[in-house]
């Protein structure tokens, strides 16, 4: 379902601003390394374009999670971006005003949430690129897939916030209407990235497809078991998106390893997370515990969905 206009420029203008300093700082580094030979000009997505050819592992300092590795990290670059106009997007009262309208008013935030910035396919020089879902191609799956078994019963509601306008040509998402219904789908493990497993073809053949464009501000919500993708980004400037997620307190986010935190609650209004610096805290130690090998589990699931006899 797209919401319109849900968000004003006076909602957004402080994420635009916060990654404009992110923006500056990661040339600023790459610069000093020699990485970067010049600053390069343009708007921000031309900018950040730059920056992804020179060096294709910078789009994680952009992401509002860490990455998804099972396994032995590398600590320099095991890196997100926690900043205080996030946060405050992610507690946003209307946000949370249609998710209490989905799931009550009992409200937890997912750590399962997601920075998209998809510059034009044609911009995007590194071809592994092509395939993250954060920069380039979205590839047909169910977001249960990622998630370990203790949110198979957790109502988890995703609120996807486009940033900039979100449009057929630029890479809008495209939905199977009522595919949640269906339960969970055989998901392919992705040989060329392990985090992204993929729903084939052949699972979803006859099944409508249906675009779901949406302007700056607006949002779309999906169930965790709605199919779904995104189409290449065939414009000629960069599509921006959050992927925001929630569920009702108490029941489990489907990544231990992240940091959920209480987002609304009106059985226990003082239980509700207000301290940005606490949020980025609760981020810093869980990375530092995916680093020093103090969480030894899986951080997230890529192979529970697959059928061999499909894939």
């Amino acid at each position: 379902m797209a919401i319109e206009s849900l968000l004003t420029d006076e909602d957004l203008t402080p994420v635009y601003s916060e990654y404009e300093r992110i923006l500056d700082g990661r040339v600023d580094r790459l610069l000093a390394d020699g990485t970067l030979s010049e600053r390069p000009g343009g708007g921000f997505g031309d900018r950040y374009s730059a920056v992804l050819a020179a060096d294709p592992l910078s789009h994680r300092w952009f992401n509002i999670s860490l990455p998804l590795i099972n396994g032995p990290v590398d600590a320099e670059s095991y890196v997100m971006h926690c900043g205080p106009a996030v946060f405050d997007l992610l507690r946003h009262p209307a946000i949370l005003d249609v998710v209490e309208s989905v799931i009550g008013p009992e409200i937890a935030s997912n750590p399962v949430q997601q920075m998209r910035m998809k510059p034009p396919v044609d911009a995007v020089a590194d071809e592994s690129l092509r395939l993250h879902s954060n920069i380039g191609v979205t590839t047909w799956h169910q977001d249960i897939v990622a998630l370990l078994p203790d949110a198979d019963d957790t109502r988890i509601v995703t609120v996807w916030v486009a940033l900039t306008d979100a449009f057929v040509d630029n890479g809008c998402l495209v939905s199977i209407p009522g595919s949640h219904r269906l339960g969970p789908q055989v998901h392919c493990a992705n040989e060329d990235l392990a985090s992204e497993p993929y729903v084939p073809p052949a699972v979803l053949a006859g099944m409508r497809e249906q675009p779901l464009p949406v302007r700056r501000g607006g949002v779309v919500l999906f169930d965790k078991l709605n199919a779904h993708r995104s189409l290449p980004n065939r414009s000629g400037s960069m599509r921006w998106s959050m992927d925001l997620r929630y569920n009702p307190i108490g029941q489990g986010s489907g990544r231990p390893a992240f940091p959920a935190f209480v987002a609304r609650s009106e059985r226990q209004p003082e239980s509700v997370l207000e301290d940005f610096e606490a949020w980025k805290a609760m981020w810093d130690d869980a990375r530092e515990a995916i680093i020093s090998g103090a969480y030894p589990d899986r951080i997230f699931e890529d192979t529970r969905w697959n059928d061999q006899a499909v894939c």
